[in-house]
């Protein structure tokens, strides 16, 4: 009796599901094996059975450990993942044609859920269509598990089709690379590895963990028998936290001093940390500077000084020289805006504490003093617990938050009457449902976020691309969120330049309830605010796509508009809003008359450079007011950002 045979014997008599006992006679003559000449590529033939009993143990071992999702590329050589996904019924599968889509799809969904999407692909150069995808999910710390099928040991480096080297094809961009055997009767032992697996994209840093799983020919199993799936071990991740007395350290250094609390870009996951954060700004007087990926700024207190325009007003000399905080706190990690960044690098303060429970080195201005490796959460209770804080002068918090009032009234007034990025961005997230995700490209688009989101009553989250901050693969994950928040309606903003990058991506969307805003200014306008701006060869660098963005949407089924104006822009907007399925609205914006209402918002810090001459340090509060500016007053608000992407 072949091994092969005894493999199958073993699996068959171990798997009673689908399988029925016969009587303790001796069986009877087994049928001729059929050969399936069809599928064969191989040099030695597999089990058509025993891939899909191993596949389907394999999924089915990681749905028990948390999966929900898989997202699955067709392809030969993954035949039996994809029926053994399609036998799970509490799985929810879906198939994208495109790998490089299908990554970027399944971030979508990870980011929404928090639970890593079963990403699956056919072997070959297939494999590597998900790169963009892993890095993002590696710097931008999202759970995903990539399961790429591969050929058998015997096929490789001897010219087999779609046969290329993929252990370890993501390099340093997973948290873990497994290379499973071709199945055989060890199948027990994946349960383990799944949790193992499982722990690894979720644990203290998530991110992207990559498994290798190799076939031999026939790969299509008719009877398809399932082994049951025993209770997977239970991983515990602890909380992390400071003692007391490291607490109370802490909370001595901060009290009673003028400081500043920064929520970066990276949203903390503790269902607690809002409300905690919120605690610990009264009981120290000082402002929370909230990235809008923070999602701080939205649904916060009214009585918590949250800043939600620190790009805007840090732009004013004679505030940042009049308002230099003695201590930092940073949950979070870095926050996008440079005025901020710079601010922070300027300051001298003693204190400049990281809080941060990854491994990851959060420190792009080489400013901490301290990196602190505890919940955020945990953290703000214990500072608060210890009894040893005490408020900074009541007119410190009130600068920050009459600076941030004096923009906010400016964003809904003065500049809320030109057809421009930021009446857009603050009608999109006004429109935005309570509870909801609403994704923004990156570039400008997520610069103009920042810039123009402001605070709202409702709790939202804004989510972006911010691991390694591409425009690519924008469509796609924006279709995975939708994907995932269902029957939510998703709002999103891109730039034309990331709709150009994703257009493939357009034909996932189905009948999901999405608004997309395409701001089509011509190109990448960010690069007019950059030194290649005073280059001849700028329009090397803006290239404006030639792709017409309408008729793209329509021919993936989208239902689409185009607004030149605000007038327009409202009406479409409204239709969208009360439209079902996916809905595109182009807005064509004037590139160089969104460069001078850019630069002319930021030249707002001048009327706060003016107030404090008038009336010192504090005089933010006491007036919003624009003052006659004069030459000596106005501030350097020419926008170099000094940004990369």
């Amino acid at each position: 009796m072949s091994k092969k045979v005894e493999m199958a014997d073993y699996i068959a008599t171990n798997a009673p599901l689908g399988v029925t006992q016969g009587s303790t006679s001796a069986p009877p003559a087994a049928a001729p094996v059929e050969v399936d000449n069809t599928t064969f590529r191989g040099i030695v033939s597999g089990d058509a059975e025993l891939n899909f009993t191993w596949s389907a143990f394999l999924i089915d071992s990681l749905v028990e450990v948390g999966c929900t999702h898989a997202v699955m590329c067709p392809g030969a050589q993954m035949a039996p993942l994809a029926l053994a996904c399609r036998a799970n019924p509490k799985l929810k599968v879906s198939v994208v044609i495109d790998e490089r889509s299908a990554g970027f799809f399944a971030l979508g969904l990870s980011s929404v859920t928090q639970k890593p999407t079963i990403l699956i692909c056919t072997s070959g150069s297939a494999v590597g269509q998900f790169y963009p995808a892993v890095m993002e999910a590696n710097y931008g710390m999202i759970p995903l598990i990539v399961i790429t099928a591969d050929r058998a040991p015997e096929n490789q480096d001897r010219s087999s089709a779609q046969a290329i080297d993929q252990i370890r094809a993501f390099g340093q961009h997973v948290r873990a690379s497994h290379n499973i055997q071709l199945p055989d009767a060890s199948i027990d032992s994946l349960s383990p590895l799944v949790s193992r697996i499982y722990e690894q994209a979720t644990g203290a840093t998530p991110g992207p963990v990559h498994v290798n799983q190799a076939f031999r020919d026939p790969l299509v199993a008719k009877l398809r028998n399932k082994r049951p799936v025993p209770t997977p071990p239970v991983v515990s991740n602890p909380v992390l936290t400071v003692n007391a007395d490291h607490a109370r350290r802490l909370a001595e250094s901060l009290a009673g001093r003028r400081g500043v609390i920064v929520c970066g870009a990276s949203e903390i996951d503790e269902p607690g940390f809002p409300a905690a954060i919120y605690e610990l700004s009264r009981q120290l007087g000082a402002p929370i500077i909230a990235d809008p990926f923070s999602n701080l700024r939205f649904g916060a207190p009214s009585d918590v000084p949250v800043i939600a325009r620190a790009d805007s007003f840090l732009r004013a000399t004679r505030f940042t020289e009049t308002h230099k905080p003695d201590w930092v706190i940073n949950f979070g990690g870095p926050p996008i805006s440079k005025p901020v960044l710079t601010y922070l690098q300027t300051t001298n303060c003693t204190e400049y504490i990281g809080v941060d429970p990854t491994n990851k080195w959060q420190d792009p201005i080489l400013r901490m003093t301290e990196i602190v490796r505890a919940s955020p959460e945990s953290l703000c209770k214990a500072l608060v617990a210890s009894g040893a804080l005490r408020a900074a002068p009541a007119s410190w918090a009130q600068s920050f938050a009459a600076c941030d009032a004096y923009i906010d009234g400016l964003s809904r007034s003065a500049f809320d009457t030109i057809f421009w990025e930021a009446p857009i961005l603050r009608r999109m997230v006004q429109a935005t449902p309570e509870g909801a995700v609403f994704f923004c490209g990156n570039s400008m688009a997520v610069r103009d976020a920042d810039s123009f989101s402001g605070r709202t009553d409702a709790r939202l989250r804004l989510f972006a691309n911010r691991g390694v901050n591409g425009i690519d693969g924008s469509i796609g994950t924006l279709i995975g969120v939708a994907a995932a928040q269902r029957p939510k309606k998703t709002l999103s903003v891109i730039g034309d330049m990331a709709f150009s990058h994703d257009v493939g991506s357009l034909q996932l969307a189905g009948d999901l309830d999405i608004v997309l805003v395409v701001l089509n200014n011509g190109g990448g306008a960010i690069f007019e605010y950059l030194p290649t701006a005073k280059t001849p060869e700028v329009m090397d660098f803006i290239s404006p796509p030639t792709l017409n963005i309408g008729l793209a949407a329509q021919a993936s089924g989208w239902r689409t508009w185009r607004a030149g104006d605000l007038a327009q822009f409202n009406g479409a907007l409204e239709e969208a809003m009360a439209a079902r399925g996916p809905c595109l609205i182009e807005a064509v914006i004037d590139r160089k008359e969104s460069v001078r209402q850019h630069k002319l918002f930021w030249g707002a810090a001048d009327g706060i450079n003016a107030i404090i001459r008038l009336r010192g340090p504090e005089g933010m509060t006491i007036t919003f007011g624009v003052p006659q500016i004069t030459d000596s007053d106005k501030s350097a608000v020419e926008f170099d950002p000094n940004i990369t992407d």
